[in-house]
């Protein structure tokens, strides 16, 4: 579902038997979460310990970040980022693509109290919104 709901803003082939291909699960399995709503997985977290954009280490980086759309605006997104602060202190990037308004939206609101640096960013050939910061 992730795959599917991100080909909308980034290209992901699809394979022929059905499968969207992607090259980084190796490389982001370091840190993996299920995000929960009461006793339902409503969506999934990878954090790695490397910011692939700028190549600062050590640095918390979330990886990979999604939210059934079932369970979007209804905290359990914003729960889950509290706790992956918390989990892992220090420096953290965060990159969101320029194309992806609705997570744009969704960075910029749950990372206000954090107060972050934020720049816009080409990288790998896709425009990103990156949000620099030391959790409070």
């Amino acid at each position: 579902l992730y795959l599917h709901d991100m080909t909308e803003f980034m290209p992901f082939p699809i394979g022929v038997d059905g499968r969207y291909a992607y090259d980084f699960l190796d490389r982001f399995w370091r840190f993996p979460y299920l995000i929960m709503s009461d006793d339902d997985i409503a969506g999934f977290a990878l954090v790695i310990d490397e910011c692939p954009l700028t190549g600062r280490t050590p640095c918390w980086f979330m990886a990979e970040f999604f939210v059934l759309k079932a369970y979007r605006s209804r905290g359990a997104g914003r729960s889950a980022v509290e706790l992956a602060l918390q989990a892992h202190p220090g420096q953290w990037h965060i990159a969101v693509p320029h194309a992806n308004r609705t997570a744009q939206a969704f960075w910029s609101k749950t990372l206000t109290p954090q107060n972050p640096a934020s720049r816009d960013i080409h990288f790998d050939g896709d425009d990103w919104r990156l949000h620099q910061f030391i959790p409070n």
